[in-house]
């Protein structure tokens, strides 16, 4: 929960940071549609927001704008990017200089949902409407406001392509991006999954090498890791040592900026 998280992180402010939202605003962002957002949710949405601030949180993650489900236990979620209250998040991230950890799943067409997802879960949606557009519209909103794009390298539309990326890059000085290099590196069929960062042998294929190094001061390294008890949850997840592994083959210079200097800057994360 957000309390013992949050407690969590106090007990060691020399090495942890807390992204905060993820549960009590994405919640409201879930629960109403953009048609239906009044003045009065605004207040409301940006107290709280403002509230995860002030108790510490050095920004605000995870945002779920698309979400995928993986199995029969979990859950599909959307919420469109340019949704009312994400307009209003990035104002106040942009007021308070914090950045906003953004999930969301690259779908630059509209196309029919693969089948393999259709296979996995029953909840996810019969097609993937585009999200890229609506994602552009958000950090041309506020261009002070740091967005952070999770998870990428966890492709499972096809759509996350080393060309779009670059040109988003282009197109929004506010756009970040956070790397994830999964265990799992091909499917039960044996085919590697698409557009990846690296190939069966960890290598980073060159044309994501390529988007690193146009752009070394707008990638971060991430992870999406389960803490806690039950080994095959945390295994399911794994890709701390995968991601970081990165590191290993990049330039010195270039691997100080992705590894630690750009995540420092973005988030704030000065020492106490």
């Amino acid at each position: 929960s957000y309390r013992l998280m949050r407690e969590a992180v106090r007990g060691h402010p020399e090495r942890l940071r807390l992204l905060a939202g993820g549960a009590l605003l994405g919640e409201m962002l879930q629960e109403w549609p953009d048609d239906a957002v009044t003045d009065d949710l605004k207040r409301r949405f940006r107290k709280t927001a403002e509230q995860l601030l002030d108790d510490g949180a050095v920004g605000f993650g995870e945002m779920i704008s698309y979400h995928l489900c993986m199995n029969p236990k979990h859950k599909f979620e959307y919420v469109a990017p340019n949704h009312p209250l994400f307009l209003e998040l990035a104002d106040i991230a942009a007021q308070r200089n914090v950045a906003i950890d953004l999930h969301m799943e690259a779908i630059e067409t509209r196309a029919a949902t693969p089948e393999n997802l259709r296979r996995r879960c029953g909840k996810n949606p019969h097609t993937l409407e585009p999200t890229n557009p609506d994602l552009e519209a958000l950090l041309r909103h506020n261009r002070k406001a740091r967005i952070v794009w999770e998870h990428i390298g966890w492709d499972n539309t096809g759509q996350m392509t080393p060309s779009l990326m670059r040109r988003l890059l282009r197109a929004h000085a506010n756009l970040y991006l956070s790397l994830r290099v999964p265990q799992q590196l091909q499917s039960r069929d044996g085919r590697a999954f698409p557009n990846r960062i690296v190939d069966l042998d960890r290598r980073i294929k060159p044309d994501w090498l390529r988007v690193i190094k146009e752009f070394p001061d707008r990638i971060m390294l991430g992870a999406d890791e389960f803490v806690g008890p039950g080994p095959e949850k945390a295994k399911l997840a794994a890709s701390f040592e995968s991601t970081w592994a990165i590191i290993d083959q990049l330039p010195e210079d270039l691997a100080a900026r992705v590894g630690g200097d750009n995540a420092r800057r973005v988030f704030n994360l000065s020492t106490p």
